[in-house]
């Protein structure tokens, strides 16, 4: 299976939200804490898995 795009983005989003999520329940957040975490980690996840995707496997290609 390649790493695209796309799948750099879903997978890099998959795991934002579960750290998010976990994060937030470590903390014990409230509701808008943990729709706030879960948002945040799942944006910088999305960021992550695009530049991993983009140039992480460059020396591969």
């Amino acid at each position: 299976m390649k790493l695209d795009k796309n799948i750099g983005i879903s997978l890099g989003f998959l795991a934002g939200t579960t750290f998010g999520s976990g994060v937030a329940f470590l903390f014990r957040l409230q509701s808008y804490g943990v729709m706030g975490s879960v948002a945040v980690f799942g944006m910088i996840g999305a960021l992550a898995g695009l530049f991993i995707a983009k140039y992480g496997l460059r020396m591969n290609r």
